[in-house]
């Protein structure tokens, strides 16, 4: 798969869809094809000084390269811009994407687990083709059902909440005073008493 490919279905796709939704995308990288993507270390010093200068910054050969990509820093935009999701706020639509490395909150990460397994179950005997493959694949796709998909996205809409419950309950914790008492029996009498650590105030 590459960003050409997955473009022209997506545009096809978009263009079919009743009305506007929402697309939930992850960040593989023929998803993620920036608009006017700000230069780093790998990009070469010509380059950079050319994305400087269009955004009307200074920038020439005599500056060095650690100086250019501070001025990048500086002028780049604060959130990336997706030619994807450009394309799919044109046409009505609103891109979200998943945070990265949390293929958990994709439905069709299952929706592929099942296909998947329908074709192991069934891909036991030769001829082992690519053929033979693609035709049990496309069956595995047919047998996929609305009902199928309504549990998944049942599911892993029940997966985000518990994340979410579990984060605000990890806020609201250490949001708290915290107070960890510490005792020494073999301390002298002079150093002997309690301890307290963190924001409270000392006992009087």
């Amino acid at each position: 798969m590459n960003f050409e490919t997955f473009s022209k279905w997506l545009y096809k796709m978009m263009d079919n869809l009743d009305g506007p939704h929402i697309i939930i995308m992850d960040n593989a990288s023929y998803h993620s094809t920036q608009f006017d993507k700000a230069p780093t270390m790998a990009n070469k010093k010509a380059d950079i000084i050319k994305w400087l200068i269009n955004k009307g910054v200074n920038a020439d050969m005599t500056m060095l390269k650690y100086e250019l990509l501070g001025l990048v820093v500086t002028h780049k935009p604060r959130e990336p811009v997706y030619l994807l999701d450009e394309a799919a706020k044109q046409r009505g639509h609103t891109v979200i994407r998943l945070p990265p490395y949390h293929c958990q909150y994709n439905a069709i990460e299952l929706i592929w687990a099942q296909i998947k397994g329908n074709v192991a179950l069934t891909n036991t005997s030769p001829p082992f083709t690519a053929n033979k493959m693609l035709r049990l694949l496309e069956e595995a796709c047919g047998q996929v059902t609305a009902e199928n998909w309504a549990n998944v996205v049942r599911h892993v809409k029940e997966v985000i909440l518990s994340d979410w419950m579990r984060d605000v309950h990890f806020d609201n914790f250490i949001e708290h005073e915290i107070i960890i008492e510490v005792r020494d029996d073999d301390t002298s009498s002079e150093d002997s008493g309690d301890y307290y650590l963190g924001c409270a105030p000392l006992p009087q």
